[in-house]
């Protein structure tokens, strides 16, 4: 692998590093600009934010701008099995609706 190719990765690297480090500071920022203002919460730190950036893309998608969560991989996960007939495939989903129809609009 030539110098100028290595050097192109790690500053690649080194560019996702510190982009990830200017949204966990740009979510701090705006939380301790615009919550406390409105609903009356105490501003976080640095490490405070990290963790709710990390939890809120556990629970609602891996990425920036992709639709994801545990709904999509749930639904994933056991609408596609093989192991399971059409016709239990389509019980399961009208007992979806039944159940959370009104909440998930599945």
């Amino acid at each position: 692998m030539s110098s100028k190719r290595k050097g192109k990765k790690i500053f690649i690297g080194l560019a996702v590093v510190a982009f990830f480090f200017l949204i966990i500071a740009l979510l701090q920022f705006l939380w301790n600009a615009l919550v406390p203002e409105i609903f009356g919460f105490k501003a976080i730190s640095y490490w405070q934010a990290l963790g709710l950036f990390l939890l809120s893309k556990l629970l609602f998608g891996r990425g920036f701008g992709r639709p994801g969560g545990f709904r999509r991989r749930f639904k994933n996960r056991y609408m596609n099995r093989k192991d399971i007939s059409e016709e239990d495939r389509q019980r399961l989903r009208e007992e979806w609706k039944r159940r959370f129809d009104s909440r998930c609009k599945f």
